[in-house]
């Protein structure tokens, strides 16, 4: 007669079974992860910022506001745009305030005391620029090497 507590006995091969079914589980989490990160939208940020001149971590991006069905000159309405706007056309942005859409505005402090600004509209970045703390003048994300966060 079997004890009442008695656990039912797993086989080794149930057991190799159900190791090779977790694991396989493990790697696919691990791979839609990966794919999920490369693809988000702070990802795309830094790597079109990369691709303009500026290195900056995704986990350095800070969102500082965001709103639907406007634009950045809305969202920006007490601010002289212009600037900006040149500064960013500068390094190759389009820099249309005027667009309208979902926009965000992301912040990233940079290792020299420079902030990175990025206005995203509709998952596209629209004007990115570099402000410097103190100061009323703003330079281009492409700026020189000393820019780079690091």
């Amino acid at each position: 007669m079997e004890p009442v507590n008695s656990k039912p006995k797993i086989g080794q091969k149930q057991t190799l079974l159900l190791l090779a079914v977790a694991g396989a589980l493990l790697i696919g989490a691990l791979v839609w992860r990966i794919v999920l990160e490369k693809n988000s939208l702070s990802s795309r940020i830094v790597r079109e910022l990369a691709a303009h001149g500026l290195t900056v971590e995704a986990a350095d991006l800070y969102q500082h506001e965001h709103r639907q069905g406007t634009t950045v000159a809305e969202m920006m309405a007490d601010t002289d745009l212009t600037p900006a706007i040149e500064a960013s056309r500068a390094a190759g942005f389009p820099s249309d305030v005027s667009r309208a859409g979902e926009v965000y505005c992301l912040l990233a402090g940079l290792g020299d005391g420079k902030v990175l600004t990025v206005f995203v509209v509709d998952e596209e970045i629209e004007l990115a620029f570099l402000q410097l703390p103190g100061e009323e003048n703003v330079l281009p994300v492409n700026a020189g090497a000393e820019a780079d966060n690091g």
